[in-house]
């Protein structure tokens, strides 16, 4: 919320990452994945993350069109939503072990969160309430509550349970640590949603009576509570196992082949050399 400030919320994006990508590397042993796929997943989770905000920043946009109300194109929140979906293609695509994969990213992503909420408050988006004993907001001209900062603060706890959750948990299944998470971090964000300026009072009920972002955190609630009732039923685990399985199954099929025509030749060679000794 300081002048000249407006590029910080993209450069604590950077320091986020930065952080991700060392405990990343630091924790890539406990899931049994290799370094350098670890770095390649990190990097690809980044772009998901990025990709999910602008997602959401431009639905939130085209969605209050007849509202004067300051969209942005970034909406962190299409991080925790899409990050998952494109994380789970990813994996796959790779032939990691996607339950692995997303518990390792999880305690980055919100890393990630807590970085750039602290970019809001640095650049003044995202303000909270106006109030008589808060932090001026030059874009608005209004002295507000920093929200933004108290909301960094909150993840930097959610973030300290996702490390207990995943590594002091002795009930913490394989799978269950961003769901859980996420969950949290959904519970916090809709209470500080209260606190949160809106110019127009209409924003605060803009679907089913609750705010654009508090419907996003029951919806990821919702998907969180039934992600860990499929892990428990073990569904989750069952369709896992039969993609690897169909995909080592072919992947095998392939180098049989390749052997196959690498040496395709060899016959040929050696009946060759026997002649040729004659």
């Amino acid at each position: 919320m300081f002048k000249g400030s407006e590029y910080a919320y993209y450069a604590m994006y950077l320091v986020g990452f930065a952080i991700m990508m060392v405990v990343n590397l630091k924790t890539c042993k406990k899931y049994d994945l290799k370094k350098t796929i670890t770095v390649i997943i990190t990097l690809i989770t980044y772009v998901a993350g990025v990709s999910g905000a602008m997602i959401m920043g431009d639905a939130y946009t085209a969605l209050t069109a007849n509202f004067d109300a300051g969209g942005s194109s970034v909406a962190i929140f299409g991080a925790v939503v899409f990050t998952p979906i494109f994380m789970t293609v990813a994996a796959l695509i790779l032939s990691q072990p996607w339950r692995k994969v997303m518990d390792m990213l999880a305690p980055g992503i919100f890393i990630i969160l807590a970085c750039a909420k602290f970019g809001c408050f640095m650049a003044g988006c995202c303000p909270g309430r106006e109030c008589s004993f808060g932090v001026y907001n030059p874009k608005l001209e209004l002295t507000v509550f920093p929200s933004q900062l108290f909301e960094s603060i909150t993840m930097a706890f959610v973030v300290a349970f996702c490390f207990w959750y995943a590594f002091k948990n002795k009930k913490c299944m394989s799978g269950s640590v961003y769901p859980v998470t996420a969950a949290v971090y959904s519970v916090t964000r809709f209470c500080w949603e209260f606190m949160r300026y809106y110019k127009y009072e209409e924003l605060r009920h803009l679907v089913l009576g609750m705010t654009f972002w508090q419907f996003w955190c029951v919806v990821v609630i919702i998907l969180s509570v039934l992600w860990i009732a499929l892990l428990k039923s073990e569904g989750l685990v069952e369709l896992e196992t039969r993609y690897y399985s169909f995909t080592d199954a072919k992947y095998q099929i392939i180098a049989d082949k390749f052997e196959k025509f690498k040496h395709r030749n060899d016959k040929n060679i050696v009946h060759h050399k026997k002649k040729k000794k004659k």
